[in-house]
């Protein structure tokens, strides 16, 4: 083990920070200040690495009381390696600090190397918990991984990992209206390229691309290269920002969405106001399509109907997109909410031109969906802009579209 802990009364850092209370609470709290020391070495801000260190040997200090409340605590086989573990990294922080206080850098990169190896081995250890990825039961945890009795989908673990997606273009500055190849790359929590990705609705890598006005989108599916690389040949409309959400699926930490901001030169068009629609009918591609839903509040599943019909009948002849009946994106106006949802499992058939989504919201706000359904071969994608109430409504307050 290494030496240099300081006491745990000296630190030097905001006194807000307060030590954890739980295992798991710990390991999330060390697993961010890890991956911001990270951030930070890369960049060279040794003063910051210098106070991540610190703040991870505070954390790291109650973790053998808070090893025993855990079920490993009961074989011994286990806990002392748990233990072992704990006493390391927190003294390994410690050794870091000094190295980054010295510029050491050769010593600050062996010691980060190793405290993310020891976190790892904490993290193992923790109990484990799931929730569906698509939100259907607000609140609702599981011990073990298996799939959502309501949609269907793969339960997701919990965890604190952060992984994020580099993207370069093969020619710059991208320019609207031209085509370019742009080269993705996911890296790991540890900064390597990304182990094996899972198949989610046939896809490895689902990439949702929208203007910053909202107004532009496309659902993509870059090739993949392998190693957690893919490429994808696009075209911008037109000049200004745009926001790539990276939406895939690791076998160790569960789905993962991604925002990336890129710049494209060329005329930038006036944004566009986002005016809420949800009350009218869109017509797509010959086909009249409504959205009803249940009121919108926020910790409550809500759910969101579409119907399709085609001269006054029911579309019938919708085709399975992507191994479902339809795809829901839905983007907030700030950009910072990104939700992805699948249909229920037991719906009525989408041979009545009927698909319902359950989404679940975690604040208010103005938000835009758009709504991804097949028919002969071609997909219909529809958007709808909404507002999710700050409060439960008033009284009066019909579901679906009644009310405006």
């Amino acid at each position: 083990m290494c030496a240099g802990v300081a006491p745990a009364a000296a630190h030097p850092f905001d006194s807000g920070v307060v030590k954890p209370t739980t295992y798991v609470g710990a390991i999330h709290k060390i697993r961010d200040e890890i991956g911001g020391l990270e951030a930070s070495r890369r960049a060279g801000d040794f003063a910051d690495v210098a106070q991540r260190a610190q703040r991870i040997a505070f954390y790291a200090e109650p973790l053998p009381q808070l090893v025993l409340t855990l079920p490993v605590a009961l074989r011994d086989s286990t806990v002392g390696p748990v233990l072992g573990a704990g006493m390391d990294l927190r003294a390994r922080a410690g050794a870091l600090a000094v190295a980054a206080e010295r510029v050491d850098t050769a010593q600050v990169a062996a010691h980060a190397a190793r405290l993310d190896a020891l976190c790892a081995v904490l993290e193992a250890h923790a109990p484990q918990r799931y929730v569906c990825s698509m939100h259907c039961e607000p609140g609702k945890i599981y011990d073990r991984p298996g799939s959502c009795p309501v949609c269907g989908m793969a339960l997701q673990r919990i965890t604190s990992d952060r992984y994020r997606v580099e993207i370069t273009a093969e020619s710059a500055p991208i320019r609207a209206g031209l085509p370019v190849m742009l080269d993705f790359q996911i890296k790991d929590p540890a900064g390597f390229d990304a182990g094996t990705l899972q198949v989610v609705h046939e896809k490895l890598l689902h990439l949702i691309l929208v203007s910053h006005d909202l107004s532009w989108f496309s659902h993509e599916h870059p090739q993949p290269i392998g190693h957690g690389a893919f490429r994808l040949r696009t075209t911008f409309p037109a000049g200004g920002t745009y926001v790539l959400f990276n939406d895939f699926t690791p076998d160790s930490s569960g789905m993962q969405v991604v925002p990336v901001e890129m710049t494209v030169a060329g005329a930038t068009p006036r944004a566009h106001e986002a005016k809420i629609d949800d009350g009218k009918t869109k017509r797509i591609d010959g086909c009249d399509v409504t959205l009803s839903h249940t009121p919108l509040l926020p910790s409550i599943a809500c759910a969101m109907t579409f119907t399709l019909t085609r001269h006054g009948q029911p579309v019938a002849d919708l085709e399975p997109f992507l191994g479902v009946p339809g795809h829901l994106i839905v983007i907030n106006r700030e950009r910072t909410v990104f939700i992805h949802s699948h249909p229920l499992e037991n719906q009525p058939s989408s041979g009545a031109g009927i698909v319902q989504f359950n989404v679940v919201f975690d604040r208010p706000g103005v938000y835009k969906a758009w709504g991804q359904f097949q028919r002969q071969g071609k997909v219909l994608t529809v958007p709808f802009v909404f507002e999710v109430a700050a409060a439960p409504a008033a009284a009066g307050f019909g579901a679906g579209n009644a009310s405006r």
